[in-house]
């Protein structure tokens, strides 16, 4: 049964993020278009941050259709300082995901992206004694997008996890706070991210 959603979870978006196509003589390299994306982070704060890179593989039903989406894989360091945990830690995150874009004009792009991350035992950021090893996040947001030839395309977007797991790795480089109080004193984390990515077509 896990291996079943697990398929699920990789090849979902490869088949909703698709259009039909009745013409059979169409051919598969017409058809199909194959993308790499590639992205490194890195981001830092006074409580820790992380660092490390993400690589994600689209399917676009044909050159010219502006959906593409796919399986994703990520690794990174994370580390905290200890301003929150009162323990300074450092730990090595895993992840597979699923996700979507839309293209629009190229100029801009909506999506959404799903990443589940293996941490290790003992792992919290914020909940000691947490025993939960995979921690969901949801990504929604978008940004600027920009083709500059038929092989490379820039992507620089923003991104909200709706999740926002409260012992997601991701929040020791989150930077926004919400202001509370008359003196507007910092309060809870808001879980948005930056990310730059790169996508190589490779047919």
């Amino acid at each position: 049964m896990r291996l079943f959603w697990i398929l699920l979870l990789f090849f979902a978006p490869t088949i909703w993020c698709q259009e039909d196509y009745d013409d059979e003589d169409i051919t598969a390299s017409d058809k199909f278009k194959l993308e790499i994306g590639v992205d490194g982070y890195f981001s830092a704060s006074t409580n820790g941050g992380n660092m490390g890179a993400g690589l994600k593989v689209g399917f676009r039903s044909n050159s010219e259709s502006q959906v593409i989406g796919g399986p994703s894989f990520r690794t990174f360091r994370t580390w905290n300082n200890g301003n929150i945990t009162s323990t300074p830690s450092s730990s090595t995150i895993i992840g597979l995901g699923a996700w979507c874009h839309v293209r629009l004009q190229n100029v801009l792009y909506l999506g959404g992206e799903f990443e589940a991350l293996k941490v290790p035992g003992g792992y919290f950021y914020t909940t000691p004694g947490a025993t939960q090893q995979w921690i969901p996040t949801l990504f929604l947001g978008g940004g600027f997008s920009k083709a500059f030839n038929e092989t490379f395309r820039l992507n620089l977007g923003v991104f909200y996890d709706i999740i926002n797991n409260l012992n997601n790795p991701y929040r020791a480089s989150y930077l926004t706070q919400k202001k509370v109080g008359p003196n507007g004193q910092p309060g809870a984390l808001i879980p948005i991210l930056y990310r730059i990515e790169l996508f190589i077509s490779l047919n």
